[in-house]
């Protein structure tokens, strides 16, 4: 039995976090829990979130002094070094450009390494490491994006690095919704949502400036703001406060707060926004039509290759409120187009992000490393 060695940045209650947690989880399911290990910096809600009995996990993000190691420093590196040659992994999947570190290590030992990209590289190269991410990108056996928008940009992480990635779809659990149709669901008040961490790209000003223009021609609305606060952001959300005071939108917007159940959350709304200016992917619109919540979405990546405009869900252009007000305001006048477009959006999410699909493809990739299928390790697939 192989043993693979799953690394992630981190265990808070994100795309690419969740993504990793839910493949270990369904690879377990496929072939059994032996010789599957997961790995975090540091514990974390997702530790929490999900029942990894029978997977091997470790943290390897602490020195020895009990000090937290940040994931970017040579300590991590070396640190990662004795764990993948103590548990003797023969493979190892590094999740995200932060994981380079993990990368590095692997190639360090001569393991063959996986690396699931989650972001835009263009996001990461005023980073101080971004000759050592761009040098991992190298020593890496493949490279997963999770959008054709992410791989578009394989050439700023080195040359020839094409002809060894590859787009796969993430997969998410596509349980059915418990409720049936999701909109209306409050008659005339409905409860608008954002989910995401509180941070300038993410879209907040511009959504809290539609939303404005959203009450005045619907007063009963609610707009649900849900997502953790990075520390480095506290600032920026008390400036997003002072905008909802000085917009007199206090007693119609709410912060909600890291989410640990994102499935219970959404289903609290009757439309989902995501006004993000920036995405690879965009996984909780995808969440959201897999049960059946209508979205409004910018045009801001990866959430293109998820939403069809007008057939799945609704696209604006970004840095325009008035757009995304316009977008919902359509959504809110037409009920019954928005229950068909949810309806369309489940079948399309049923179809291209799936998490067995998903698994399945992955493991394609686990096996052509590892010399147990046909296929060439240079092949170039790409999934949906």
């Amino acid at each position: 039995m192989p043993r693979i060695g799953f690394i992630s940045h981190d265990a808070v209650l994100n795309g690419a976090p969740i993504t990793l947690a839910e493949l270990v989880l369904e690879l377990a399911g496929k072939n059994g829990r032996e010789g599957l290990a997961l790995g975090f910096p540091v514990a974390g809600p997702l530790l929490r979130r999900y029942d990894f009995s029978g997977v091997e996990l470790f943290i390897f993000g602490r020195s020895l002094a009990g000090r937290e190691i940040p994931m970017g420093r040579p300590g991590i590196r070396r640190r990662l070094s004795r764990i993948f040659a103590s548990r003797k992994f023969d493979l190892v999947v590094a999740n995200s450009l932060e994981s380079f570190r993990a990368v590095e290590a692997a190639a360090d030992l001569e393991i063959p390494v996986i690396w699931l990209i989650h972001e835009l590289a263009s996001s990461y190269r005023e980073r101080r490491e971004w000759s050592d991410i761009r040098s991992a990108a190298g020593r890496a056996d493949r490279l997963i994006f999770n959008s054709r928008i992410g791989r578009s940009q394989v050439d700023l992480l080195g040359p020839g690095l094409l002809q060894k990635s590859r787009v796969i779809y993430p997969g998410i659990t596509l349980k059915r919704p418990e409720t049936g149709e999701r909109f209306p669901s409050r008659g005339e008040s409905p409860v608008l949502g954002v989910i995401g961490d509180i941070c300038p790209q993410k879209g907040h000003r511009d959504l809290i400036d539609a939303f404005s223009i959203i009450s005045g021609r619907c007063p009963a609305v609610r707009l649900v703001i849900a997502g953790r606060v990075p520390r480095r952001y506290r600032a920026f959300q008390r400036e997003l406060e002072d905008r909802i005071r000085e917009l007199g939108l206090e007693a119609r917007v709410r912060f909600d707060g890291e989410f640990f159940d994102i499935r219970r959350r959404l289903e609290g709304f009757d439309l989902l926004i995501q006004p993000s200016r920036r995405e690879s992917f965009g996984r909780v619109a995808a969440e959201a039509l897999a049960l059946q919540v209508p979205v409004a979405a910018v045009r801001s990546g990866g959430v293109e290759e998820i939403i069809t405009d007008g057939e799945t869900g609704y696209l604006v252009p970004p840095r325009d409120p008035s757009a995304l007000a316009a977008a919902v305001l359509r959504i809110l006048d037409d009920p019954e187009t928005a229950r068909q477009t949810a309806r369309r959006g489940r079948r399309a999410v049923e179809t291209r992000f799936s998490l067995p699909r998903y698994a399945g493809d992955i493991g394609d990739e686990i096996k052509v490393l590892l010399g147990r299928s046909p296929v060439e390790p240079g092949t170039v697939r790409s999934s949906g």
